[in-house]
């Protein structure tokens, strides 16, 4: 009863967004405005090679079909993108493949006289650097523990002054599964899963809930270039949803920089991050067993991993955009991303990842081409399922080339 009253006020509020920002349009258009609306999309593909896998050589695979709509009118705001993937047997490593639907994003604002702005909706948590800490294909190791490209349910308020920008938001709920589908709940791990960033498993017996976010940066003109220096902060709930375990609390720090300096870019940043309980950290799910008291269970994209309850993780990047143009492909930009999980458990190993590759354009086509190298990282060396937490030593290449027409 609770998940149907719950996805009943879900429908009602999304239909309530659509009519006020569909008459909003209206009225923008009317008075010359332009349009106020506007839809977007892409449909990708990939080519990858993965060092310990032969099965996952060289062969096309279909990525990723998407559309969103963002709307502005000067006043009223909102965002929205749903996406659908197909894996197949390859990439499952099951007897069939899988496919899913789900929500990356969905909320609606207000912009104040000020200029700042009010969200409410599944919204980018405004936590360390923005909008992404990487600038590659896979993200860095912050995406995999939930702290980088991650989104929640709840309000947020962003005002600037001057060269400080503020973000303050609360988030009653992780999202969930919010608007997804999927054809298989046993080749993927469950509905749970099927969602869009990294976050605890309510299938395992835990939930984030009541989660407080404020993200403080302050941009300064530095060397002929500018500079953003800042701090985030996270505090909120760990709610147990099994009666064999204990509530508790998350928290996370980061400090954060991020620089251009004409054509080259660097980024820098580390994070503390803590899951705090008694007792075990899961129960017994679909695909894994029982996690003791050093590890809980993440999960997004149809997958979930075992990862260390408390660590660090560093992120140092370095980008360079090449001028100029190479027949009709332009917009050139080179970078090597790395980032470190260092595991506050005695006996787990770290994570590491190294990414070098290159991005380029031509229209609405955009090419990006990946080098990885990557020690307990499951999606980019052996060892899934307990890379994150555990680990061992297995390491490993990915190659990814991915294809994308976007409009």
């Amino acid at each position: 009863m609770h998940d149907r009253q719950s996805t009943g006020a879900i429908r009602c509020a999304i239909a309530g967004t659509c009519l006020v920002l569909s008459a909003s349009a209206a009225a923008a258009e009317a008075t010359g405005q332009g349009p106020a609306l506007k839809f977007d999309g892409a449909i990708r593909m990939w080519v990858e090679a993965l060092s310990w896998n032969d099965q996952r050589k060289w062969v096309p695979e279909f990525d990723t079909a998407r559309l969103g709509f963002k709307y502005d009118d000067g006043r009223f705001l909102g965002a929205g993108r749903e996406r659908f993937y197909h894996y197949t047997s390859r990439q499952t490593g099951a007897s069939k493949g899988a496919s899913m639907l789900f929500n990356e994003y969905l909320w609606a604002g207000y912009r104040f006289a000020d200029n700042s702005e009010l969200h409410v909706g599944q919204q980018r948590m405004p936590f360390g650097l923005l909008p992404y800490a990487s600038n590659n294909f896979f993200e860095s190791m912050a995406w995999y523990a939930g702290y980088e490209d991650t989104y929640a349910m709840g309000v947020q308020y962003k005002r600037a002054i001057g060269g400080l920008h503020a973000n303050v938001a609360f988030f009653p709920s992780d999202g969930r599964h919010l608007l997804s589908w999927t054809d298989s709940t046993v080749e993927l791990d469950g509905l749970d899963s099927v969602r869009f960033s990294n976050h605890l498993m309510k299938s395992y017996g835990r939930e984030e809930r009541n989660t407080a976010v404020a993200r403080l940066g302050y941009t300064v003109p530095f060397a002929g270039g500018k500079t953003e220096i800042g701090a985030s902060v996270l505090a909120g709930r760990l709610a147990a949803t099994d009666g064999t375990l204990t509530s508790g609390n998350r928290r996370a720090d980061a400090l954060h920089a991020a620089a251009e300096f004409g054509n080259l870019g660097i980024q820098l940043e580390t994070i503390r991050y803590a899951n705090d309980y008694t007792g075990n950290g899961s129960i017994a799910g679909n695909w894994y067993g029982a996690c003791d008291r050093d590890c809980v269970i993440i999960g997004a994209y149809g997958f979930t991993n075992r990862l260390a309850a408390k660590g660090h993780i560093d992120i140092a990047n370095v980008s360079y955009k090449l001028p100029g143009s190479i027949g009709p492909f332009s917009g050139f930009v080179v970078y090597n991303d790395w980032s470190r999980l260092r595991k506050s458990v005695a006996g787990y190993a770290d994570s590491y990842q190294n990414v070098t590759g290159v991005t380029f354009s031509s229209g609405g086509w955009v090419v990006m081409i990946d080098v990885a190298h990557a020690t307990n990282e499951p999606y980019l060396s052996p060892g899934f399922g307990n890379a994150l937490a555990a680990g061992g030593k297995a390491s490993g290449q990915r190659f990814n080339a991915n294809i994308g027409y976007y409009f």
